[in-house]
């Protein structure tokens, strides 16, 4: 594959392969995942066999070892191409990370050398009907069966690609008597679990996703259950979950403003002499995309310099994060937004080689997935207890 066209931040090793897998594979089908809701089956097989899924799985076990700043570029890269395909990779990328910092058994570490073994595709299933999203309570619970194994049924509210996981991580109450918030993660190989689809997916955006609502029924074996309580994974962990979700809106904002910039130069060579009217808006742009991106590179450096000691918990790295999300992907959706006006019909048109289209629908998702009301509710409560801001 080839990397031509590729933006100048895209420098690295894994980015650029993300790059070329964007280009010459996602974007191709990206119409065609969108309109029939479905699987980036093209895409995600393009990330497999470039061992793009494997990319952050440890050298010992396989895979590349990288870091999660370079899969975070490599998510913001796909996203430029197809929402659907990078958020795949996201999330994907994501229960690798939990497996890397907590999958201390044997049976974990087992399922983190099949990604780069195997390809395995995993997806997650930590939320619940009837808990609006929250992932911090469970209903459902790990009942053991005396043998060493587990079983486990869960109504979960959506998995993403569930229909084309291989396998699962996902939350429950530690055992039938436990409290709502005493937690476990569990993982799921392939052959251990059945999922049962309850409801559709027909959404303004993000339509390839297909995160419906499923049935889950789990039998495995008690070595898959993490050995650290969920509380504690969750809390260390919300920083990777953030930074490789808004690398997604991140990539969609940073392809709008691309084609708002290639639709001014193409008005400035038909008018030569002149400055487009839409030029300064381009220039706003440029502004806002600035602080998308360095808000984005601020939070990775301080995230990764807080793995493996005390502050992956601390109060000013959790306020860091969520000002992330809160960030990005209100920025975002104002550079769509402006990018939108900048290319005027053209934009609008879902023919035009300026279409925004797919961009404007899949950005708003970003205020939705975790949303940013409770996010920032979260860092109000949060403030309050800091001495200093």
């Amino acid at each position: 594959m080839t990397v031509a066209n590729a933006p100048t931040w895209c420098t690295g090793d894994v980015e650029r392969r993300a790059w070329a897998v964007g280009a010459e594979v996602a974007a191709v089908f990206a119409d065609e995942v969108d309109r029939d809701a479905r699987f980036p089956v093209e895409g995600v097989d393009a990330l497999r066999s470039a061992g793009l899924l494997a990319a952050m799985v440890p050298t010992e076990l396989g895979g590349e070892g990288a870091s999660l700043a370079s899969i975070a570029g490599a998510t913001r890269a796909l996203a430029a191409h197809c929402s659907a395909t990078a958020l795949v990779m996201a999330m994907h990328q994501i229960e690798i990370w939990y497996l890397i910092l907590h999958g201390h058994t044997p049976g974990l570490q087992g399922l983190l050398r099949s990604v780069a073994t195997d390809g395995v595709l995993i997806a997650n299933a930590n939320s619940e009907v009837g808990l609006g999203g929250e992932v911090g309570r469970s209903f459902c619970a790990v009942e053991r069966t005396g043998d060493g194994r587990f079983h486990l049924e869960k109504d979960v509210l959506a998995v993403s690609y569930g229909a084309n996981a291989d396998a699962l991580l996902l939350t429950a109450r530690r055992d039938p008597e436990a409290a709502e918030g005493e937690q476990v993660m569990v993982g799921c190989r392939p052959g251990t679990f059945r999922l049962d689809q309850t409801t559709d997916w027909n959404t303004t955006g993000l339509r390839g996703t297909c995160s419906a609502s499923f049935k889950a029924t789990v039998d495995e074996d008690e070595e898959m259950i993490f050995p650290t309580p969920w509380g504690t994974i969750g809390a260390q962990c919300i920083g990777a979950t953030t930074i490789l979700l808004n690398s997604v809106w991140l990539g969609i904002a940073e392809a709008a403003a691309t084609r708002a910039h290639a639709y001014v130069r193409a008005d400035a060579r038909r008018k030569i002499g002149t400055t487009p009217a839409s030029a300064p808006l381009l220039a706003e742009v440029s502004v806002t995309l600035g602080e998308a991106r360095a808000i984005m590179a601020s939070t990775i450096a301080a995230y990764e310099a807080a793995v493996g000691t005390e502050d992956l918990e601390s109060a000013s790295l959790l306020l860091a994060v969520r000002n992330l999300k809160l960030s990005v992907t209100t920025l975002a959706i104002e550079i769509v937004s402006k990018a939108s006006l900048i290319c005027g019909l053209a934009g609008y048109k879902r023919d035009s080689p300026y279409s925004m289209d797919r961009n404007l629908r899949d950005v708003l998702g970003g205020p939705l997935m975790a949303n940013n009301s409770r996010a920032a509710g979260e860092n109000a409560q949060l403030l309050l207890a800091m001495k200093a801001i």
